[in-house]
């Protein structure tokens, strides 16, 4: 039926809610914080689900640049400030922080683009090095990035909060009978063998691709990451599941470009508005939605994935 899996980790294979979106909503506080900006409970999950749902967003540092950008830029209540976040986020689009500042362009950004300080390599980044100090945590940062944190050490490193959100026996199944895994995410290698080494043995290295390890322009929704681990196996179909706009772009955009069979699966059992997520994948054409991973196994026998080859 299909030559390969893919799957995107965050909110697919990993529950992040208490890790990365923490990191987000921790980020900002500091950030704004030290800016003297009244912050507190400003970042809500809803609100980094907007973003991501702009299909421009898979890299949870650019959620909180674009977050904090704007509060910086228009600072309010607490109330106001969260209204008008929502609407930079539904003005959003898949250039990502490039259509925030866009957006943003009436105000003065100059000096709060030069504070922040991002995109940039992690070391010389502000708000980069803050949210990966404290999502990698002092022993994890330092072998990731190859330096001491600078501005936080947390007692315990959010990483520690992933939750694997599939069982070793589907992946099993999967394995069996689809042959290779593969993985697609925008992590680093080692975030993903932290979180997933329960699992990690049923995936073929050879189709891992993970973006915060290459270059920044690679990052989704640009296929290259689908490209590469496909044409590394020499797989010409593949199941994706994912659980963002942007992935469901570059499975379509790795079909279009390179002529392969992909059916998507939107994964929405994670998401802290599943509704919301659910009606999002079916307007946009999803081939299949399902809760969870656990779920595939059955579906990949029924009439729903019959007509690809």
């Amino acid at each position: 039926m299909f030559d390969c899996a893919l799957f995107d980790i965050d909110g697919v294979l990993v529950d992040i809610r208490k890790s990365y979106n923490e990191a987000i909503k921790k980020t900002v506080e500091f950030v704004l914080g030290r800016a003297g900006v009244k912050c507190r409970g400003l970042v809500t999950d809803q609100l980094i689900l907007r973003f991501r749902q702009a299909g421009g967003f898979n890299n949870d540092a650019d959620t909180s640049y674009a977050i904090a950008l704007a509060a910086l830029a228009n600072p309010q209540g607490v109330a106001a400030a969260r209204r008008f976040l929502f609407k930079v986020a539904d003005n959003a689009d898949e250039t990502g922080i490039l259509s925030v500042e866009k957006f943003l362009a009436k105000y003065d950004l100059s000096k709060h683009k030069e504070t922040l300080a991002y995109p940039a390599p992690v070391k010389d980044s502000y708000i980069g090095r803050v949210f990966d100090e404290l999502f990698y945590g002092p022993a994890l940062f330092k072998k990731q990035n190859g330096v001491a944190p600078k501005y936080c050490k947390p007692g315990r490193p959010l990483i520690a909060n992933d939750r694997l959100a599939v069982s070793k026996g589907t992946m099993k199944v999967l394995q069996e009978k689809l042959g290779d895994l593969g993985i697609v995410s925008g992590r680093s290698r080692l975030a993903a063998e932290y979180s997933l080494s329960p699992i990690m043995q049923y995936f073929n290295p050879d189709a891992c691709v993970f973006l915060e390890d290459e270059k920044r322009e690679y990052a989704k929704p640009n296929p290259y990451a689908v490209r590469k681990a496909m044409s590394a196996i020499g797989a010409k179909s593949a199941l994706y599941a994912g659980d963002s706009a942007e992935d469901m772009m570059m499975a379509r955009r790795a079909q279009k470009e390179a002529g392969y069979s992909i059916a998507f699966v939107g994964i929405y059992g994670h998401s802290p508005q599943p509704a919301r997520t659910v009606r999002q994948f079916r307007e946009q054409g999803a081939d299949a939605i399902a809760r969870n991973v656990d779920f595939l196994p059955k579906m990949i026998q029924g009439p729903v994935f019959a007509t690809f080859k």
